[in-house]
């Protein structure tokens, strides 16, 4: 599919594996069952994180390797996987399967007092500084764009200089407020949806996730 005219120069990466596009066929399809929800959600994600961890940087390993070191290459760059929903925690070890020492964590949106604006809250135990390290935001469906706006706010402000957000669907709209809240920011998704209308309301969806993950 794609890239929007609107979002072209930007760093927005569709990906086109035939695999990706027959699962998002199967998690668009309201019929899913949730065991097959969780699969090839799980499928599509992994595909989304391999991808966007392939410009990661690598060095030479530390140990002797048994055949010597000629061509041994390891991470040069921790990678956190940070959720934001709960729901994607499900999946996240999945991921952690393919990408050595994943660190794994959460940010949660709740509403103060007023009940007017989102207040973000990152979850993260035992990991790298969020400077040091390619943090990669899941968001399955980005709409408004406005949850994903504040999470990346909230790692502006603590130090994250390498953020690349994966999701499964977005709305150009969607996008455009992200790229708002983090100008570098980089994007992994298997499709951008241009037909958003806020007048009709007409956002892209899976539906509800977390029921259909979980059933």
């Amino acid at each position: 599919m794609p890239v929007p005219r609107a979002t072209a120069i930007r760093n927005i990466n569709v990906v086109s594996h035939p695999i990706a596009l027959h699962a998002l066929a199967v998690l668009r399809n309201r019929e899913t069952a949730p065991e097959q929800f969780r699969a090839f959600s799980s499928q599509l994600l992994i595909l989304l994180a391999i991808e966007s961890t392939r410009t990661l940087p690598t060095r030479e390993p530390a140990a002797d390797a048994v055949s010597g070191l000629d061509g041994a290459r390891a991470l040069g760059k921790p990678v956190i996987f940070l959720s934001l929903s709960r729901h994607g925690l499900g999946l996240a070890h999945h991921v952690a399967d393919f990408i050595p020492d994943l660190a794994v964590g959460l940010i949660s949106l709740g509403q103060p007092g007023n009940g007017k604006f989102l207040e973000p809250r990152l979850h993260l135990l035992n990991a790298p500084a969020l400077s040091d390290a390619r943090v990669l935001l899941f968001n399955p469906v980005v709409a408004t764009g406005i949850s994903t706006s504040v999470a990346l706010d909230l790692l502006h402000s603590s130090g994250a200089t390498d953020v690349t957000l994966l999701s499964f669907l977005t709305s150009a709209a969607g996008l455009d407020r992200a790229f708002g809240a983090l100008p570098g920011l980089m994007v992994w998704t298997a499709a951008v949806d241009s037909t958003w209308d806020s007048k009709q309301d007409s956002l892209p969806s899976l539906g509800n996730f977390g029921e259909r993950l979980y059933g």
